[in-house]
């Protein structure tokens, strides 16, 4: 029987019996918003940057970095991951060897090998309608990211304060994880939330209970009520 707060698409599957525990329309393909931004990290860590180095703020989206600063990699990351920052997340991409197109082209080729069929990206922040996937290439996404490290740390961060350099002031700025789940729970281990007109409100989290692994997808919500409330049901 459909629970009475199904709406959209959602799943939890195990790890390690790869079964579903819960699932909903697990193959419809949706507008994924800032999950995208997980994509985006990946292709930056891959890469072997040095995640110190201070790279230009760009990009013709809004952000909480002003446009001709400088800030290292590792800052970029945490803004794009924890408080969804599209800025931080266009910097990374043009900072990327090879510039936007090759961390796109990094994407799609990293989607291919983990054979995500119906997972597309085609900017680095999530804000294009064009950002697809299903919550069953999702969760296969979340399995893969259960060793991504850097990921991990950083994207279930509850709060972060980055310091900038703007001439010879420094900035402050705080970071807030926009996934409310993570001040409810402590045993999720990577987080990513989305918003936008086409995706509506989403979430995708890896979350560990009983000393094994549960991918956590939920797509489509109308609002950001209706996602907490079956992110609350699924995480029973």
């Amino acid at each position: 029987m459909t629970p009475a707060w199904a709406n959209g698409a959602y799943g939890v599957r195990d790890w390690n019996e790869y079964q579903w525990t819960h699932n909903y329309n697990v193959e419809d393909v949706r507008s994924i918003a800032s999950i995208t931004k997980l994509f985006t990290a990946l292709a930056v860590i891959q890469s072997d940057v040095d995640l110190k180095e201070l790279v230009p703020v760009k990009g013709k989206v809004s952000g909480i970095f002003p446009i001709g600063t400088k800030v290292s990699r590792i800052e970029l990351l945490r803004a794009t991951l924890i408080s969804s920052d599209n800025r931080a997340a266009e910097s990374l991409a043009h900072a990327h060897p090879g510039g936007r197109e090759q961390l796109l082209k990094d994407v799609k080729d990293f989607i291919d090998w983990l054979s995500l069929k119906n997972t597309v990206i085609v900017d680095p922040t999530g804000l294009g309608a064009g950002n697809v996937s299903t919550v069953e290439d999702l969760t296969d996404f979340m399995f893969y990211l259960r060793n991504q490290w850097a990921i991990r740390f950083i994207s279930a961060e509850k709060k972060h304060e980055s310091k900038i350099s703007k001439g010879k002031k420094t900035i402050k700025v705080v970071l807030r994880n926009t996934n409310s789940a993570v001040f409810s729970y402590d045993n999720i281990l990577v987080s990513k939330t989305g918003t936008t007109n086409a995706a509506g409100k989403c979430v995708a989290m890896l979350v560990e209970k009983g000393g094994e692994l549960f991918a956590v997808v939920v797509l489509g919500q109308k609002n950001a009520k209706e996602r907490h409330m079956i992110i609350q049901e699924l995480m029973k």
